[in-house]
């Protein structure tokens, strides 16, 4: 991704045994109600795992404004870090600069030095970047995902604008090499960026990915399709699958040759257009007949993982935003567009649903075992399970609006909640958690009064009415009883909501959290549900998010 805007489908507390604030009053909820929906837990089964690593975020400093991204993720309780986006492409290790290519004037400078507010006097000190990104991460007791470069050549300097004429190879850049030989005690020569002896060093310094303080997982680069666009100082022309392929596989056996218990994470594509055929490559039609580009990426590091008898790739990384025909939902705060992100994530899982946007004509082919599809996750997951069994899904950039507003915190919460219930491995926001995105992560990662965060087994849960209303459902794996339920009214009405449970007999609610526009920070609410018609019933506000502690 981009840290700047990028446009056009190209680019890409306290608990209260009484009813809370008036909302359950001495009149029928269902008569004070916008809608009636009914929530169906299936409480008696040992649910499917949650990954705890979908609650991450992307390192970007302050290039949002406001607080460092650093200081918002520990508030918001993120589990994993992720250090990519576009100038990590050009990220030099040596020497810390970067190239920022068509986002801002293809200037080699400190961008991401300036960014995490690190002194000048440090700068020239090797892996600064990645190191500082790392102990942070370590600090908040959160997993690193740290990406590393395969477009050829990373910036030499911090001189500024770079032009056409002194486009790779020229003196305003440096090759990189992926072959092993220097060691991590070894002279580092700054003609070249070793990345077998960054990653030698790194390991050298925190340990494998198997220790307590080793780095977790390498992505293999970002958005390689769109290299030719984003970065034409470095890749004058559009990249070949086969050359993409190559270079992707000699990295991922640098990386398991340095850390053999580090995951490796690719391809990182951007969207749609790169998931089909790798944004119309040169050299698609050698590999059409995979269904799509993803299957073919997948095919290769399959034969590779066979030959070499080691998993080379562990996560199939995509990036997925939403779009709209009705405008930008990247970081909106406009309430025109409210209900466009409250729709957005349905795209993600439910089966019929299309999105008003050119997504739907880009995967309008799709279907089978190879192809990518809507919904898409279940998509991503056939072709995962059809060529590489075993690899796991990760969306390490996504966005669902911005923090200024209700609905973006809704929207991101649902998300949160559909990574879950899918089997997510790995999952990290773009941009600061500030706002309502900061709550939509503390809706799921604060402790409640019982000393309870939503648990790591998904229930599953069925939901009579409309889309407006999702919900999502877990227990927990340490073997203490209850469930934990979040609902999330995307409506502008109130909502009456009955509640059922497949094996437990009208449990007691311990626990209320939840955000709103009355309760614009999540935090505990006197909104204990009444007992009613043998289950529970609750009023939801209009566009509010709750989660019960059931015990």
């Amino acid at each position: 991704m981009s840290y700047r805007h990028r446009a056009g489908p190209t680019r890409r507390t306290v608990l209260a045994g009484g009813l809370g604030s008036g909302l359950l009053g001495a009149l029928p909820a269902r008569a004070q109600s916008g809608g009636r929906w009914m929530v169906r837990m299936q409480d008696g089964g040992p649910g499917t795992p949650i990954s705890p690593l979908i609650y991450g975020s992307n390192e970007i400093g302050t290039m949002d404004g406001g607080a460092p991204s650093a200081e918002l993720d520990r508030a918001a309780g993120v589990t994993a870090r992720r250090l990519g986006g576009n100038l990590m492409t050009t990220y030099n290790w040596v020497n810390n600069a970067a190239n920022s290519g068509k986002d801002y004037h293809h200037a080699n400078g400190p961008f991401l030095l300036n960014a995490l507010g690190l002194a000048e006097s440090e700068w020239q000190k090797p892996a600064l970047l990645i190191e500082t990104m790392h102990e942070a991460s370590l600090a908040m007791g959160a997993k690193s995902l740290v990406t590393v470069p395969l477009a050829g050549y990373v910036a030499a300097d911090f001189a500024g604008p770079v032009p056409p004429e002194a486009s790779a190879p020229s003196p305003r850049f440096v090759p990189t090499r992926w072959e092993p030989g220097a060691k991590a005690g070894d002279p580092i020569v700054p003609a070249v960026a070793d990345i077998p002896q960054l990653l030698a060093r790194l390991v050298a310094r925190y340990g494998g990915a198997d220790s307590e303080r080793g780095i977790h997982a390498y992505a293999l680069d970002n958005e390689p399709g769109l290299w030719a666009e984003t970065h034409p100082r470095v890749v004058t022309s559009k990249p070949t699958i086969r050359a993409f392929l190559d270079r992707s596989l000699a990295a991922a056996r640098a990386i398991k040759r340095a850390d053999p218990a580090a995951r490796v994470f690719g391809p990182v594509s951007w969207g749609a257009s790169e998931m089909v055929s790798f944004q119309d490559a040169p050299d698609w039609s050698d590999y059409r007949q995979h269904g799509s580009f993803l299957a073919a990426y997948l095919d290769a590091f399959r034969t590779a993982s066979e030959q070499d008898g080691i998993r080379l790739l562990d996560a199939l990384d995509v990036h997925w935003y939403p779009y709209s025909n009705r405008g930008d939902l990247f970081r909106s705060e406009d309430p025109a567009l409210a209900a466009a992100l409250l729709d957005a994530p349905r795209s993600l899982t439910e089966a019929g649903f299309r999105e008003d946007s050119w997504v739907v004509r880009a995967l309008a082919d799709a279907g089978g075992d190879r192809e990518v599809g809507l919904p898409l996750l279940p998509s991503l997951r056939r072709i995962a399970d059809h060529v590489f069994p075993g690899t796991e899904l990760a969306v390490t950039e996504f966005n669902y609006g911005g923090a200024g507003q209700i609905a973006s915190g809704l929207a991101l919460a649902d998300v949160l909640g559909r990574f879950g219930q899918q089997g997510v491995s790995f999952a990290t926001h773009w941009g600061s958690l500030a706002g309502s995105l900061g709550d939509a992560y503390r809706l799921f990662r604060s402790t409640d009064a019982t000393g309870r965060r939503f648990g790591d087994r998904s229930l599953p849960v069925t939901i009579e009415g409309t889309p407006d209303l999702v919900a999502y459902a877990s227990t927990s794996e340490d073997g203490k009883p209850g469930v934990q339920l979040i609902v999330i009214n995307k409506s502008d009405s109130s909502a009456t909501v009955d509640l059922r449970f497949e094996a437990t007999e009208t449990p007691d609610c311990l626990s209320v959290l939840g955000f709103d526009a009355a309760n614009p920070t999540t935090t505990e609410l006197a909104e204990i549900p009444i007992q009613f018609d043998g289950g529970q019933q609750v009023l939801l506000p209009a566009r509010s998010a709750r989660r019960y502690s059931f015990g």
